[in-house]
């Protein structure tokens, strides 16, 4: 019985002081992230990187449409050129076997 509290205070006193130099730690890491930010080569870094992922999607969406495009007019050939309204016409074909 004697090790078990022991054992319970040797716990609890080690959550204790482990929480307060986590939360240290905590504000930190927040307090050198914010200067990290702050500082004006990761802004320019920053704002370069956004920059180039803009012209990068502008890019994506321009070859998408084209694409897009592409696939449409090459259906309509294949379909016999009738790009107006899509009315399709569907037969069914029953056959017997005698078993």
């Amino acid at each position: 019985m004697r090790f078990k509290s022991g054992f319970l205070v040797g716990l609890g006193a080690g959550y204790v002081l482990g929480t307060k130099a986590g939360q240290e730690r905590y504000q930190q890491i927040v307090g050198a992230a914010g200067k990290l930010r702050e500082n004006p080569g990761v802004q320019r870094l920053t704002g370069e990187v956004n920059r180039t992922v803009s012209v990068g999607k502008d890019r994506v969406a321009e070859t998408a449409a084209a694409k897009a495009d592409e696939a449409k007019e090459a259906v309509a050939s294949k379909v016999g050129g009738n790009t107006g309204s899509s009315s399709s016409s569907t037969t069914t074909t029953t056959s017997s076997s005698g078993l």
